[in-house]
């Protein structure tokens, strides 16, 4: 369902989805238990990024945060997508500009933001992973072998999106621009933990977590002032039990999302009896940080109910209530359809020389494609259905390179599970019956495929001659990589959040104009990512969001706080 202004009714219906209606704008009371300069809601990087630019430029700041810091972030795999000439490019013998880094970027992006948007951050990357470095995230320019879905431990620069699709690398210098945090295992949680720890010892931010945000406040002519919070005493039993269950949820959530719900219901039922109302005042304005609405399934099902399928991939908070907030306000949500489906099947390399059908046999896309692409051709041409189709060369070639142990558990794994599920059959025509495929179809793609990769012709989807492979051995192989595969779950989340003004970060009225006070970032907003997702440029748009939004309030707070200029012309006398 594409989104646009939307009617009352609409605007209603979206503030109540959820586990429970988002209160309406409080007027300004006459006294509020806190106050600060800037409000930041919601504690990932996009929130975390904000709080400290603002600090260091002279801003008092609140960053508050329902559970304990944060966010989908932390879950992440710490990838920024940075590029314009690095200095983990240049050590990597690499060369890239920001002509060809927002060129390509200009073919993932479309129409989610302006071209000028597009190059703009192009042009301020390279100084993002500085400032990044700065505060405590480390990087390394140590290049990743080949193509992969992510790299190893002991690699941390990659083509973490489409660069080497020869569609792009023909018409755009390709450059690896996916920067991995150093890190153990997925490198989100390493960076989080940086910036924390930089945030917490940085003058002028104060923190407080297991604080739930309510509603928002504003003042006579509509203005947003701050906002209302259900929040646990902090240091309380209440507070330290919250933590506890949330903590485990968000971390089982990647596993078993049932079991991360139960604790998160559990932590709601302390909310609900021990938080009470905490009002804080702000008064250069209100953040949201608050990530996107994957984990709100209401939400989900209205803009984008093919993709309930999907196993939800975000934090315990990632259910939508800043954006609830800003629609509460007469804002605009773009963007809400576009939903990333994530199925990658590289490594194992010889996965993707194979080909992927949907349900019917017929070919999908370019196998070599960032994941998010594979993802969103088999929800959008195929219902969410598709299988790789191996020969048995193929099929010992990915049992080998699995067995070299180069690859991570997560990846290794799911790929053992999809090989000892897999249909089999001596012949094409008898695998495709016992998919239900017209045999026709199934063999009239391999042949394809086959004849292409033996005469040196193009493929029939784009794909790069090193990645092509030719079926021809039986007995022949379909790995189930559908969405209701149980033991290969296919994560999705949500792109589009707010519209927003791209220079600020201002919330955009459905009427027009823009929500006086309110900004929204990251994942709560419309954003670079929102159209397609490739890797890094979610966490790229947080971080750099996040500044961009702090550094505009805070020139705004001291353009208000300066003295009247005195004129330095001469008074005539008439």
């Amino acid at each position: 369902m594409a989104t646009g202004k939307g009617s009352g009714d609409e605007i209603g219906a979206e503030v109540s989805a959820g586990n429970a209606v988002m209160a309406a704008p409080l007027p300004a009371p006459d006294r509020f238990d806190a106050d600060c300069g800037l409000l930041v809601i919601g504690y990932g990087a996009a929130g975390a990024s904000a709080a400290l630019e603002a600090a260091e430029s002279g801003l008092d700041v609140l960053l508050v945060d329902r559970f304990a810091g944060g966010g989908a972030s932390w879950l992440s795999g710490g990838i920024v997508y940075a590029g314009g000439g690095t200095r983990h490019q240049t050590a990597a013998g690499r060369t890239d500009s920001v002509d060809a880094m927002a060129a390509y970027l200009a073919r993932e992006v479309g129409d989610a933001v302006s071209a000028e948007t597009i190059r703009r951050y192009a042009a301020q990357s390279a100084s993002m992973i500085d400032w990044l470095e700065a505060h405590g995230v480390g990087f390394d320019s140590a290049e990743a072998p080949h193509e992969t879905s992510y790299p190893s431990k002991d690699h941390y620069l990659y083509f973490s999106g489409n660069e080497m699709v020869p569609a792009n690398r023909d018409a755009i210098p390709p450059a690896p621009r996916g920067h991995r945090a150093k890190g153990k295992w997925l490198s989100g949680r390493a960076m989080m933990e940086a910036l924390m720890a930089r945030v917490g010892r940085t003058p002028g931010i104060a923190i407080r977590t297991e604080a739930k945000v309510r509603r928002l406040i504003v003042d006579d002519a509509g203005a947003v002032v701050g906002a209302e919070f259900m929040a646990l005493r902090p240091g309380g039993i209440a507070a330290r039990l919250h933590r506890l269950l949330e903590r485990p949820a968000r971390i089982i959530a990647l596993q078993v999302a049932g079991i991360s719900t139960v604790l998160v219901s559990l932590a709601a039922l302390i909310e609900r009896a021990f938080a009470r109302p905490w009002r804080v005042h702000a008064r250069h304005g209100v953040v949201l940080a608050t990530g996107g609405f994957i984990k709100n399934r209401a939400m989900v099902a209205r803009h984008a109910p093919e993709f309930m399928r999907g196993f939800p991939l975000g934090s315990s908070g990632c259910d939508g209530s800043g954006i609830r907030l800003g629609l509460g306000l007469g804002g605009r949500l773009d963007k809400a359809s576009r939903i990333s489906a994530w199925r990658f099947i590289n490594p194992p390399h010889a996965f993707a020389k194979g080909i992927v059908v949907g349900a019917d046999g017929r070919r999908l896309t370019n196998e070599e494609q960032y994941g998010a692409r594979l993802g969103d051709a088999m929800f959008r041409k195929a219902g969410g259905r598709g299988y790789v189709i191996l020969d048995d060369a193929q099929l010992r070639e990915a049992k080998a390179e699995i067995a070299q142990g180069s690859m991570w558990g997560f990846q290794s794994v799911p790929a053992r599970f999809l090989m000892l599920g897999a249909k089999s059959a001596p012949t094409i025509e008898a695998l495709a019956a016992k998919l239900g495929m017209a045999p026709a179809t199934l063999v009239g793609e391999i042949a394809a495929n086959n004849a292409a990769a033996r005469d040196g012709q193009p493929d029939p989807v784009g794909k790069s001659d090193e990645m092509r492979g030719v079926i021809a051995t039986g007995p022949f192989h379909a790995l189930d990589i559908s969405a209701t595969n149980r033991v290969f779950p296919l994560p999705v989340l949500t792109l589009g959040g707010l519209a927003v003004e791209e220079a600020t970060g201002a919330v955009l009225r459905a009427e027009g104009g823009v929500v006086p006070g309110l900004y929204a970032i990251g994942r709560a907003a419309r954003g670079l990512p929102s159209n397609y997702y490739v890797s890094g440029l979610s966490l790229g748009d947080c971080v750099w969001t996040g500044r961009r939004t702090a550094a505009h309030v805070a020139e705004q707070a001291a353009a208000e706080a300066a003295p009247p200029q005195r004129s330095t012309k001469a008074f005539s006398m008439t």
